[in-house]
């Protein structure tokens, strides 16, 4: 799942970098508008914002502007707007002044409707032959403009072939726009997302990294053999008076045999080993390797029962206990077994409640005394002929 998110931050990344460029007559009306908004004095916050979006749409999809589509003349006289915005540049206004003459239908006094509507259609005429003439000078300062950049680009093509150098920088002036504004160039869009781009990569694999080395230190807890839990939760259940405890830490004998606790009591002599996986454990009693699996990964362990049940034989030899001995592999909570938990095998929280429910009168005290004694004493431990479980 985490690199099907990856793959698909990078594929937007990569798609949505290519910008769709607007062609030099659109471009051109974006800078004449802001142009306007730059020199007006009573500014608004929705001037504003508007200056911000104009910056933005001229720094990203003018860069390289494309050739002007011009509307067809129909279309262009179909546009024709006589309202005062039309005007609102001071130039163009000032123009429209010096050209617009008041026609004498127009002029103060008694006027009736007729008058009006001729009145009005005298003055649309002026301002549509005021906007034909502004077309024609767009159109003659767009073939000057073109025309100087066809003579610097012959120049530059000139230049280049005659240096000696063997790149030489490239001249973008037919990129500039006809404004006497200088626009501040700042990171535009796609160079702020793969910024945050990049931010989201980088706080995804420090978490990746964090939760791996979290995962890895807490695999090397887990497979650490512990019998803190099992041993607190015998002493705490047990009833002292019948049940004798013994740690592996308390006798020699169970150091060499690697054998994590003996419970004794007149109803059985208890042999612990601890098991350190948690998760679901794949017990097979016919096999010799068992399967765990977990979150973060699986592996393999010897067959615990196997060694339990030589470790057990070797600690009756050494105490001299001939039967009645039960031996107990002991799992953290929460392990799962399939197809199904094998016998002798116990949760820590149930180890407790097992070795009570064994209630066979098999011993007497002198003899748990005597067990305990070989415990605890060090004259008693293995011989070198007796042979260790791994």
């Amino acid at each position: 799942m985490n690199r099907w998110i990856l793959f698909l931050l990078l594929f937007v990344g990569t798609s949505s970098a290519e910008s769709v460029q607007l062609d030099v007559y659109q471009c051109d009306r974006y800078a004449a508008e802001l142009v306007f908004l730059q020199q007006n004095t009573e500014m608004k916050r929705s001037d504003q914002a508007r200056i911000t979006r104009l910056i933005e749409r001229i720094e990203h999809y003018c860069e390289s502007p494309t050739v002007a589509r011009k509307p067809p003349v129909e279309a262009r006289e179909r546009q024709s707007v006589f309202g005062h915005a039309h005007y609102s540049d001071p130039e163009i206004y000032a123009q429209w002044q010096a050209f617009f003459q008041k026609p004498a239908i127009c002029h103060h006094g008694e006027q009736n409707f007729q008058s009006a509507v001729k009145c009005a259609e005298m003055v649309a005429k002026q301002r549509q032959a005021f906007e034909s003439r502004l077309d024609e000078q767009k159109e003659a300062k767009e073939r000057n403009r073109r025309s100087e950049l066809e003579r610097i680009s012959i120049e530059t093509s000139k230049e280049t072939t005659t240096a000696s150098s063997v790149s030489p920088e490239r001249d973008d002036t037919s990129f500039q726009f006809n404004t006497d504004i200088a626009l501040n160039k700042s990171d535009g869009h796609f160079s702020r997302f793969g910024f945050w781009l990049g931010i989201v990569l980088c706080g995804y694999l420090f978490i990746e990294l964090v939760k791996r080395m979290s995962r890895s230190n807490s695999t090397v807890n887990d497979n650490k053999r512990s019998f803190k839990a099992a041993y607190h939760a015998l002493t705490s259940k047990l009833d002292n008076k019948k049940y004798i405890v013994v740690h592996r830490s308390m006798s020699p004998l169970l150091e060499e045999l690697d054998i994590d606790g003996v419970a004794l009591s007149p109803f059985g002599l208890f042999v612990f080993v601890s098991c350190p996986y948690t998760g679901e454990i794949e017990a097979n009693l016919d096999s010799e390797m068992w399967h765990v699996t977990r979150e973060g990964g699986a592996q393999y362990f010897l067959n615990p029962l196997n060694a339990v049940k030589i470790r057990a034989s070797k600690l009756a030899e050494c105490v001299g206990a001939k039967s009645g001995v039960k031996y107990l592999v002991t799992f953290n909570n929460g392990c799962q077994f399939y197809p199904g938990k094998p016998v002798n095998c116990f949760e820590i929280e149930q180890v407790a409640f097992e070795v009570m429910r064994y209630t066979q009168f098999i011993f007497s005290y002198e003899q748990l005394r005597y067990f305990e004694q070989r415990l605890y004493s060090q004259s008693h431990a293995l011989e070198a002929s007796h042979q260790i479980a791994s």
